[in-house]
């Protein structure tokens, strides 16, 4: 071990490889490119590029069109994590696999979902990246179980299974899913937010971007709340909302009984998303007069129509907090944060891909398709 302030080689040496990693990523340009093709020319593509090309002449045996492109790069994306946590030495392998234990918590709620109401289980698999603790051979393993209760089981072994071990009798019930949902990441949060706070290069700034996570996540569920058909009760809401983000539950809640344009403005001016928030509206409009004031606005005309967010809007907000976490790991290149930062600029190829394979499919225009594509 290193003595205390010096980093190791093996630190240096697999930050450095995640950079190198960014650098492999697909530029604007080439999405330009791909969106001009059809599909059978987007995996031609694909299969020339050295990233995907395995996967598609793997899978091309048994998937054709669009299911090919996705199923490929799904695939790929399952490997390129299971590479980044070979990669990771010491304290880098453990945040990095604390963090990629989200993807398990998607997975679960994908199958239970998918269980319950009868979706055909290669549709639910369609959807699976075997990222974190559990693997797909456990994940296929699930998939065979005709109930809910049977599932949650067969998770007995997975570190959040108390919290499931608590729905085990009423997991089908109306709205259950959703608690469930907001169970796992609440304690997912606690977990990954406390292994952050025993110190590492970059973790103060690891659990800045963190609980702004919580911030935007927390708003999506408010405003889903509000959006509701019935109005729901402060109980629900503290049940909803997860503790650990730079807003306090009591701003939520005060949110959550405005009535009036001044009164939300006013508060909602007071929390870290406005600016955030505004700077992602301007670039999506190329408006560089777009305020704070003006953004507090546009959520509140969405707010009092009782109306969820303009898709565009979220994606533009994706985009500023994916570049803010690449100005993080160049100030902090011998970190985790340079690890994190390729973990979900590559998650993000892979929804860029599936995205363009899906709108093709569907016959839609590349304008169209280009707005839910994250650079």
């Amino acid at each position: 071990m290193p003595p205390l302030g010096v980093t190791s080689p093996s630190c240096i040496y697999a930050c450095t490889r995640f950079r190198v990693r960014r650098t492999t990523l697909l530029p604007r340009e080439e999405y330009l490119r791909i969106m001009r093709m059809s599909i059978p020319g987007v995996i031609g593509y694909l299969s020339r590029q050295e990233e995907y090309r395995e996967d598609i002449l793997d899978l091309a045996h048994d998937f054709s069109g669009a299911q090919l492109i996705e199923e490929a790069v799904n695939r790929n994306l399952a490997q390129s994590f299971r590479h980044a946590m070979a990669t990771a030495p010491g304290d880098l392998h453990t945040l990095t696999g604390e963090y990629l234990n989200r993807w398990d918590i998607a997975n679960v709620m994908a199958i239970l979902r998918g269980t319950v109401h009868d979706i055909p289980r290669r549709q639910i698999r369609d959807l699976l990246v075997p990222a974190g603790e559990l693997d797909g051979t456990l994940l296929d393993r699930l998939l065979n179980f005709t109930n809910c209760g049977e599932a949650i089981e067969a998770l007995q072994g997975w570190r959040l299974y108390p919290v499931l071990a608590e729905y085990y009798r009423i997991c089908g019930e109306t709205g259950v899913f959703a608690r469930i949902e907001n169970e796992l990441y609440r304690q997912y949060y606690t977990d990954l937010l406390g292994l952050a706070a025993t110190g590492c290069s970059g973790c103060q700034e690891l659990i800045g971007y963190l609980r702004f996570e919580i911030d935007i996540t927390n708003m999506r569920n408010l405003l889903r709340l509000h959006c509701a058909e019935e109005a729901c009760d402060i109980a629900t809401i503290d049940r909803t909302m997860i503790p650990g983000g730079r807003i306090p539950v009591d701003l939520f809640r005060r949110l959550y009984g405005i009535e009036t344009e001044g009164e939300f403005v006013s508060a909602f001016l007071s929390t870290d998303i406005v600016p955030v928030l505004a700077q992602a509206v301007r670039e999506l409009r190329q408006d560089p007069d777009f305020s704070s004031t003006d953004a507090a606005e546009l959520v509140w005309q969405r707010w009092h129509r009782r109306r969820r967010p303009v898709h565009e809007v979220e994606m533009a907000v994706t985009r500023v907090r994916l570049h803010q976490l690449e100005a993080l790991s160049r100030r902090h290149p011998f970190s985790v944060l340079p690890v994190l930062a390729y973990l979900e600029r590559k998650k993000y190829e892979v929804a860029n891909l599936r995205a363009i394979a899906r709108g093709k499919a569907f016959g839609l225009l590349p304008e169209r398709i280009w707005q839910y594509i994250v650079l």
